[in-house]
């Protein structure tokens, strides 16, 4: 089985700091025909694939038709369990202008924004939400600021923010490592398990961390920490720090 030439061709795109967006649902639908193809195959039933990836049924539909999109985390898991290498995901896969038409364009990033960084807050402290709203606002960056008191109620307000409570979704998350209710580290695993939204980024905010809770929450993909500083103007350079440096590093598509 020959390796597939897809990450070559990738990379002949990609000059002069432009990045090449390729149209979603063309690769999308390509891998998604891949697993379906191979789970006949095997004779696997979607529900039984679902079964043994953890999922409903009805994800492995949305795989397949490509509406939803396959993670390289799944991928290796759905090699495993289809018994072929990840690479067989990709051969055939095409990716000149010829035969993907239109859906190859140049997008380059800037270092412009082009809207507010959107931040939500996980914080049940009201002083030390106070303190942070205005470490934020004199960080010189705009910022839509958003804050959450309960961590029961975070992974439910990131996922319907728009349709249920009228507010964007976070470009990043701020999340307190100590909270009675529900631990930081909890809510960490949950929103990192979720593809829906486990590409935001999640920066701890903490009084004080040990070796060992650094190392588990960057084992759950924890983007850095904030620590809660008696000294305010530390504290306050190290907020400012934060938010200039993801206002210009996360991709904030337009409004």
């Amino acid at each position: 089985m020959k390796s597939p030439q897809i990450f070559t061709l990738i990379m002949s795109y990609i000059s002069n700091n432009e990045v090449v967006k390729l149209e979603s649902d063309y690769i999308d639908k390509f891998i998604g025909h891949k697993i379906k193809d191979r789970r006949k195959v095997l004779k696997l039933s979607q529900t039984k694939l679902a079964e043994l990836l953890g999922l409903s049924y009805q994800q492995i539909q949305k795989y397949e038709n490509g509406s939803n999109k396959v993670t390289v985390k799944r991928l290796l898991q759905l090699s495993k369990i289809l018994n072929v290498p990840a690479s067989f995901f990709y051969e055939g896969l095409q990716l000149d202008e010829d035969s993907i038409g239109d859906s190859i364009k140049t997008d380059v990033i800037k270092q412009e924004r082009t809207r507010p960084l959107n931040l939500l807050l996980v914080e049940d402290n009201a002083g030390d939400e106070l303190l942070m709203r205005k470490a934020v606002e004199e960080s010189g960056e705009i910022v839509n600021f958003h804050a959450i008191q309960d961590p029961e109620k975070v992974i439910d307000y990131i996922r319907n923010a728009e349709k249920k409570f009228g507010s964007p979704r976070p470009d990043i998350i701020i999340l307190d490592l100590n909270m009675p209710k529900k631990s930081g580290i909890e809510v960490l695993k949950q929103v990192k398990k979720d593809h829906t939204i486990s590409d935001i980024p999640i920066v701890i905010l903490t009084n004080s961390i040990s070796v060992k809770e650094m190392m588990e929450v960057y084992k759950h993909n924890a983007s850095g920490f904030i620590p809660k500083s008696v000294d305010y103007i530390e504290f306050a350079d190290d907020v400012a720090i934060t938010i200039k440096y993801w206002s210009r590093v996360v991709i904030l598509p337009s409004m």
